[in-house]
């Protein structure tokens, strides 16, 4: 049976979606005690639901990355082109994006005037920048551009399945990255201001069967080094709730996925070239790779081993918070 629309309680979409504002909808939601709370435009048109699992996730996840109005911040990759970056960036807006990811294997100059024209359009949106891997970057990109900046990305072929360093011998290792751009912000602090740093790639973990040996303080080793946070590709690339379908492979005896680095030629056939500077030119040169890689499960199993293993890792080394590694991290450079 049907409830009907005389009887039917439902929000409208100019007092909450348009406001962005999920507070008052989950307000009727307790209100009325529903299970369903259908959201109606100005032709009471069902135009989104909002449910009670939603509270009960809030709940459930308090520690999760959510905006004032209690939703996940989201945050989207933009290409490195102008253009292009305008058109992305206006249609994100709409949904009520929280940010941009200036996307480029490294960075270049077309980056700064993209996160200039988000901030003078878009002065809320956040801005990250990457992505780098000397001080050199950070102090070109902080005094051009420190005003238009949130974050930077680092990491120049780090990743598991990017080749760059093999191919263009360009690149380095990621935790003397990370530790270097780290130092510089830290040295133009008093000027600029904090800046958080984002460690991408790099981070993996033992696998069930013994391969990818190395060990889950990856993490902590990065947050050590003065990353505020970690980048994973291939890590969680495995996991249910990543894209990809799970197959089993006979060779390796076990259910696996596939796992496409951005730089590899079918990614770059599908819009990633621009990504790599390689639209313009007829000829590319693969900085990727498509690998199998475990098929690790849900991951409301898997991220709490994770976050169990940090926890474990900083009560081996005698720190109560990662504020306390930070600060207190015996770091030497070999």
């Amino acid at each position: 049976m049907m409830t009907p629309r005389e009887k039917l309680i439902v929000a409208k979409k100019s007092e909450t979606f348009d406001k962005n504002d999920l507070i008052t909808a989950n307000n009727i939601l307790k209100k009325y005690n529903l299970d369903t709370l259908p959201v109606v435009d100005e032709g009471d048109k069902i135009v989104a639901l909002v449910i009670d699992s939603d509270l009960e996730k809030n709940e459930w996840y308090p520690l999760a990355t959510k905006n004032e109005n209690k939703q996940l911040r989201v945050f989207i990759a933009v290409e490195s082109r102008l253009q292009l970056a305008k058109e992305r960036i206006k249609k994100a807006i709409l949904t009520g994006v929280d940010g941009i990811i200036i996307d480029a294997s490294i960075v270049f100059r077309e980056q700064l005037e993209i996160a200039k024209w988000v901030k003078q359009n878009f002065p809320k949106l956040e801005v990250v920048v990457g992505n780098i891997d000397s001080a050199q970057m950070v102090e070109k990109i902080l005094n051009e551009a420190s005003n238009f900046v949130d974050a930077l990305r680092v990491g120049v072929g780090p990743g598991a399945a990017c080749i760059t360093q093999q191919e263009l011998g360009t690149g380095r290792a990621q935790a003397s990255a990370v530790f270097e751009c780290v130092q510089a912000v830290k040295k133009l602090e008093p000027k600029y201001g904090p800046i958080p740093v984002i460690a991408d790639g790099g981070i993996k973990i033992i696998d069930e069967i013994g391969q990818d040996i190395q060990k889950p303080g990856d993490i902590t080793k990065a947050l050590a080094l003065g990353a505020k946070t970690c980048m994973m590709g291939s890590l969680l690339a495995g996991l249910d709730e990543s894209p990809g379908e799970k197959e089993f492979d006979y060779k390796e005896n076990r259910m696996v996925k596939k796992y496409r680095g951005m730089g590899s030629l079918e990614a770059m056939e599908r819009r990633s070239a621009v990504r790599y500077a390689a639209d313009l030119g007829k000829t590319r040169i693969a900085e990727g790779i498509v690998t199998k890689i475990p098929y690790r499960g849900s991951g409301y199993d898997f991220l709490p081993k994770l976050i169990i293993g940090i926890k474990q890792s900083l009560q081996k080394q005698g720190f109560k918070n990662i504020k306390d590694l930070q600060e207190e991290a015996d770091i030497r450079p070999i």
